[in-house]
């Protein structure tokens, strides 16, 4: 169930905070000054991007290729035990750590330094582990077993398929070697004990990256503070659980989205699908245990592209230009409903309903109290912007999300008329007429003081909204350097200390305690 009464939070990326000890990316290790400052800002939940693994070298934290587990990118290497005792940074070659200075002081993440260094540290760390707990069987090696034991659900599959694919270099499972690719029992044996050493390099971090995570919680819910999880519709086709799975995941199918405003032909994914009638005939066991999971791992999860629990937009042979699965409405919403009824039983759930969304798929999340998307600047009819105080009180109100751009940029690139429609419905702007084309400090109070004072029960501003800046996260469509590199320029330890950050939990406190969150 979702937590009751009028909540708010901000949005950021767990890769975009800084501190004193991380490898050029935010890590697990550096939340506590966030905390901090969303405490004295009166904010109460933290909405972050997916953390689950992605490929080596893979920045987008939407190319999972697992649905379970989380980021070894994200670990505290510094607070590693093994490191510690192998020399910390000092065990690091001197040309790694030149680059780790480098990686440390970029504007944003590099990950052409970031994954070379981590996974450098991260393998010394692991060989102490391995010569000095594993092989003597000490109470860290249980406690290590222990965890593998009751996670053997996924993590099996998971860390013998990353250490195949490893071992394959790199090439995605449907071309590996038939026996290892269809999953023979001897095969897989043979590999299991000839690759032992990196499959439980694999499993290590999993269990080294959830013991960080679960410290992480266990600060939030001393602070008070709710983390909300993004959990991606689907993973990429080259995934453990597309090989482990594939009469569940199908590969025989383009999942993508039919055509729209923005694009004549609609968006061709080339992701996996679900066969959800498959999934039905195993009682959704896997569906189910993925709901656990997550719920294990955040208060409240954002269920991306909503619309995929009831309908999906396939491409295959049959046809090329796409087709809904299932083809008729009524069956799309009572499937959706199930879905929802089902995926709601273990945790809080906000839908992410943005883009092409039939009115009855809202109907049916509101129906179950879950709440959609408010997006400010796409709330309109025939250019009618609607007032922020009419949003219905089972939905999230923001001013944006990861895949915008920023309140900055939109207002000051924005059409005139778009403006004067947005004041025409926001009672909160109209005492700034004339409208100032610049994002004034006034302007960016009133906007924010708008998504704040919302009927919606839940407002979740992306940080840097909050602070007035013009730094994105992603631009979707796009292959660049700057997607996923946002990187904050002061550390969690600064949050409250420098000026322009202080001043921004002082307006976003001020604003949250005016709107009764």
């Amino acid at each position: 169930m979702l937590p009751p009464g009028r909540l708010s939070g901000v949005l950021l990326p767990l890769f975009s905070l800084r501190s004193r000890t991380d490898f050029g990316v935010g890590d697990f290790g550096a939340v506590d000054g966030l905390f901090d400052w969303l405490v004295a800002a009166r904010q109460r939940v933290l909405m972050l991007l997916p953390l689950l693994p992605t490929a080596p070298g893979d920045s987008s934290p939407y190319s999972t290729r697992s649905a379970f587990g989380l980021n070894p990118l994200f670990i505290d290497v510094l607070a590693l035990p093994e490191l510690a005792e192998a020399g910390g940074v000092a065990a690091l070659s001197p040309d790694e750590r030149r680059l780790l200075d480098e990686a440390r002081a970029a504007r944003s993440v590099r990950y052409d330094l970031v994954f070379a260094l981590k996974g450098s540290a991260l393998r010394l760390a692991y060989s102490r582990f391995e010569a000095l707990h594993w092989k003597a069987g000490d109470a860290r090696a249980a406690e290590l077993r222990d965890w593998q034991h009751q996670q053997a659900g996924w993590v099996d599959a998971y860390a013998l398929y990353s250490a195949i694919s490893k071992s394959q270099a790199r090439r995605p499972w449907w071309d590996w070697p038939a026996p290892l690719r269809d999953r023979e029992p001897e095969a897989l044996e043979a590999e299991r004990a000839r690759l032992s050493h990196d499959v439980l390099f694999e499993v290590w971090q999993q269990w080294v990256a959830e013991r960080q995570w679960q410290q992480v919680r266990k600060k939030a819910r001393e602070k008070g503070i709710l983390l909300c999880g993004d959990e991606p519709f689907i993973v990429s086709p080259d995934s453990a659980d597309c090989w482990a799975h594939p009469n569940l995941l199908r590969r025989d199918a383009r999942l993508g989205v039919p055509p729209d405003d923005f694009s004549a032909d609609g968006q061709d994914w080339g992701l996996p699908y679900f066969d959800f009638e498959a999934m039905d005939r195993e009682g959704y066991a896997w569906l189910k245990y993925r709901a656990e999971k997550s719920a294990a791992y955040y208060d409240i999860r954002r269920v991306d592209h909503a619309i995929g629990y009831f309908r999906q937009w396939v491409r295959d042979r049959a046809a090329p230009k796409g087709r809904f699965l299932p083809a008729e409405e009524p069956a799309q919403q009572a499937l959706g409903e199930k879905h929802f009824r089902m995926l709601s039983a273990t945790a809080g759930i906000i839908a992410e309903d943005l883009g092409v969304i039939p009115k009855w798929a809202r109907l049916v999340l509101g129906k179950l109290g879950l709440p959609g998307y408010r997006v400010m600047r796409w709330e309109r009819d025939d250019g009618v912007y609607r007032d922020p105080h009419e949003f219905p009180p089972v939905s999230l109100a923001t001013t944006g999300t990861h895949d915008t751009s920023t309140l900055h940029e939109w207002w000051e690139t924005a059409a005139a008329w778009e403006r004067e429609a947005m004041a025409a419905a926001v009672p909160e702007l109209l005492p700034l007429r004339p409208l100032p084309v610049e994002l004034t400090p006034a302007l960016h109070e009133a906007l924010l003081a708008a998504a704040l004072q919302s009927a919606s029960n839940f407002c979740i501003i992306p940080f840097q909204d909050v602070l007035g800046t013009l730094d994105r996260v992603n631009l979707p469509g796009s292959i660049g350097d700057e997607n996923w590199t946002f990187r904050l320029d002061c550390s969690n330890e600064e949050l409250l200390r420098r000026e322009d950050t202080l001043r921004a939990a002082d307006l976003l406190g001020r604003l949250t305690a005016a709107a009764k969150r």
